[in-house]
């Protein structure tokens, strides 16, 4: 009788044992994925689109618009007209370099495009994981840009400018203080986006991807990647910004899980 109650103890005492240490084990895994969350969520004060698993409609041309109209309050997408930084070449005279908002974004015959100013960008959402699909059309030469994980200054840009007679570089930059960090900057093979093309621009397990049409313009790991703004914008050189208008838009988030 005397061991069956040793036993039971023993029982009893491992099971409670395991109770405790499988609560503290939930509780962790619950204060770590709150912790994650947080990480993930844009500051308080943002205005604009989270992307979320389901596809979200930034922007879809009508073809019954005509004029120019400027963004209204409704709009997904919004002009930064604050947004200074310095990109991988200052000074350059076709190259990504100081950036200064001095434009806006609007509505013209239903694209979304650049409408004032030669230096101008909008926002597109705050996102961890994403892939961005849509039609952009471009037009001409001069320069444009993207930014990924744009918060407080860092994150990092994509940058693209059309020469007249020697090609049309790509350069990815990471940035921090609003100043691209020169030994990151990549150029990658030339590629000339003529025309309306389809495109998609992903950022998968800190990998970030370009495929336009039917061609992969770049892969490339940004091994500081942080969720943060999703930006495009035109920037001035001597050609004078990129002509380029959206036909259509869109954002979703995307999880590592396989």
């Amino acid at each position: 009788m005397y061991r069956y109650q040793c036993l039971s103890f023993i029982v009893l005492h491992s099971l409670a044992q395991l109770v405790i240490a499988q609560s503290e084990t939930v509780q962790v895994e619950s204060t770590e994925a709150a912790n994650a969350q947080v990480d993930h969520d844009p500051p308080e004060d943002f205005s604009g689109v989270i992307a979320e698993k389901k596809w979200s409609v930034l922007h879809l041309r009508n073809t019954r618009s005509r004029g120019t109209q400027k963004l209204s309050d409704a709009a997904k997408v919004m002009s930064l007209k604050d947004l200074i930084f310095a990109g991988p070449k200052p000074g350059h005279p076709f190259v990504l370099g100081n950036f200064d908002a001095d434009g806006e974004w609007g509505l013209s015959n239903g694209y979304l495009l650049p409408t004032s100013g030669k230096n101008s960008a909008i926002q597109i959402c705050w996102a961890d994981q994403f892939e961005i699909e849509g039609i952009i059309e471009h037009a001409q030469f001069g320069g444009w840009f993207m930014l990924v994980g744009w918060d407080a200054g860092h994150g990092y840009s994509i940058s693209n400018v059309k020469f007249k007679t020697s090609g049309s570089p790509w350069f990815v930059s990471e940035m921090r203080g609003a100043k691209s960090i020169e030994e990151t900057t990549i150029e990658f093979d030339h590629f000339n986006w003529k025309g309306s093309q389809p495109f998609k621009l992903s950022v998968k397990e800190k990998t970030l991807s370009l495929v336009v049409g039917r061609t992969e313009v770049f892969t490339t790991p940004l091994e500081n990647y942080k969720p943060g703004k999703v930006v495009i914008g035109v920037y001035d050189t001597e050609y004078g910004p990129k002509p380029i208008r959206v036909q259509s838009l869109r954002v979703r988030a995307i999880s590592d899980k396989k």
